[in-house]
């Protein structure tokens, strides 16, 4: 079994980009026609990931579940890598239909595709003039009304239309137009959503002051330092009252030293520097994970006030991620899995929420120290070594919740990870390196999945390359296990032998 990930619209929507698939080599199994299979173009060398339609004496053919053609070039055996199975998004996996319901579905989509060519001649007339009169629209709702959302990516900035949590509709910034699916127009009066240039005069103003006020107020207030084994350091400076309380937080929690900002850094090397503030004005908050590399090692998060019932976990959440985005960049991971140390060696703990990877860390005995339960920051230094940093379990300050404090800047060299489920004996099972790229990315998808919130399609497919390229890496150099672990066993003794 392999990975890859996949790209392109031609198997829409049996698969989306950046899913990760799974792939089985077909080995003696006979190739079927419904199968959805992995395989190079034999001109390009290139991977391509088609749907089996014909299987004859003379070749294999295929055809994109998204395309109205076969492919041209008929596939030979050898061309064949194996077939797609399943696939993954976040902690979230789908099976991939092969065999005679591969074939069921390739023929729905087929037949869904003649229908809505035949059928939306005669039905758009009758669907814009609805639409244009609004009748629909008047009777819904407010709540359940479209709502427009503008979201501020590295390299732009974009509208959105949203009913509930459902994105309905985008705007095209060449165009200039809406772009609404079907039929959600019958609830949108498009005279009345924003374009681009009403939004540029809506920001302008805000965002000069905005600059003003940050120059006068950098010098002022406390500033919080914070290094990683990477080799990086960051400055965290709260540019207004709101984000000072913001940021004081976060220090407290990640026990951060605070010198006042105008002092000098104690750092030699190159510093990152965090800018945090709030703004009552919507359409200024940043959504995204800003990257300090790409801004001359300055990040400016501004952020929307705290909300009164989530508190300030939404926030240290968001300013959390900025740190782990930039580790990943340098071949760091935030995983979702919690930190044990044991006479200066540190090992990962890690399984889906509500497993258990809490209680068994706490069960652990002296010499071993659990340094946290939840998340935990993998960073690879210059030398290729991996060192892991405990992280805050941000969801304790959430709804009142009682908060607390972890030393992140306490990295320990990271010697093994261990995958945990339930079982009557204690015992430790070695797993290949596809189930293990698989399971850490289940791992990883459960802690980053809020670092694409703002990002566009292509920055989302980066990162997702960027999180898979890194999980690989990890994955050569990290022994992995699954270790089965019982309610009253000593389950630490199994990860001592293999330490």
């Amino acid at each position: 079994m392999f990975f890859a990930v996949y790209v392109g619209p031609s198997m829409n929507p049996t698969l989306r980009e950046p899913e990760i698939m799974e792939i089985f080599p077909y080995d003696k199994r006979p190739f079927r026609v419904g199968d959805v299979v992995f395989f190079l173009r034999t001109e390009s060398n290139q991977g391509v990931v088609h749907r089996i339609v014909r299987v004859t004496a003379e070749g294999i053919s295929t055809l994109g579940d998204n395309n109205t053609h076969e492919d041209a070039a008929l596939l030979q055996p050898k061309n064949i890598k194996g077939q797609v199975v399943a696939a993954l998004r976040g902690q979230k996996r789908r099976k991939i239909a092969g065999g005679i319901l591969g074939r069921l579905t390739s023929f729905w989509l087929r037949r869904r595709r003649v229908i809505d060519r035949g059928v939306s001649p005669l039905l758009h007339p009758i669907y814009q003039s609805l639409s244009y009169r609004g009748a629909f629209m008047r009777i819904l709702p407010v709540r359940f009304r479209p709502r427009v959302v503008v979201f501020h990516s590295r390299t732009q900035e974009y509208f959105q239309l949203l009913m509930g949590q459902r994105v309905i509709g985008r705007y095209n910034e060449q165009s200039q137009e809406w772009h609404i699916q079907r039929p959600f127009q019958l609830f949108v009066d498009g005279k009345v959503l924003p374009k681009q240039q009403a939004r540029d005069q809506a920001n302008r103003q805000f965002l000069n002051e905005w600059q003003e006020s940050m120059n006068q107020q950098l010098m002022q207030g406390v500033r919080y330092n914070f290094v990683l084994a990477d080799g990086s350091c960051w400055e965290i400076v709260a540019v207004d009252e709101e984000a000072a309380a913001i940021v004081s937080q976060l220090g407290r929690a990640m026990q951060l030293c605070a010198t006042p900002a105008s002092t000098a850094p104690s750092h030699q090397g190159k510093i990152c520097r965090l800018l945090v503030q709030v703004a009552a004005h919507s359409s200024a908050v940043n959504y995204f994970v800003p990257l300090a590399s790409k801004n001359d090692g300055v990040v400016v998060c501004i952020l929307s006030p705290c909300d009164q019932w989530e508190g300030p976990y939404v926030h240290l959440l968001r300013l959390s991620l900025i740190f782990a985005r930039e580790a990943q960049v340098k071949g760091g991971i935030l995983i979702h899995g919690a930190l044990a140390e044991r006479n200066g060696i540190g090992v990962i703990l890690t399984a889906p929420s509500g497993t258990g990877k809490s209680t068994a860390s706490n069960r652990l005995p002296a010499p071993w120290r659990s340094l946290c339960d939840d998340a935990t920051l993998v960073v690879r230094d210059q030398q290729g070594s991996y060192w892991a940093h405990p992280w805050p379990t941000w969801s304790r300050f959430q709804d009142d919740g009682s908060g607390g404090s972890w030393d992140v800047q306490k990295a320990v060299p990271l010697k093994g990870i261990f995958f945990l489920t339930q079982a009557f004996e204690d015992r430790i099972e070695r797993v290949g390196s596809g189930q293990t790229v698989s399971l850490l990315g289940k791992c990883v998808g459960q802690v980053s999945r809020f670092m694409t919130a703002g990002l566009s399609k292509e920055e989302r497919h980066a990162l997702h390359m960027e999180q898979f390229n890194n999980i690989c890496a990890l994955s050569r150099d990290i022994p992995i296990h699954l270790l089965h672990i019982s309610l009253t066993g000593a389950f630490w003794e199994q990860i001592e032998k293999e330490l």
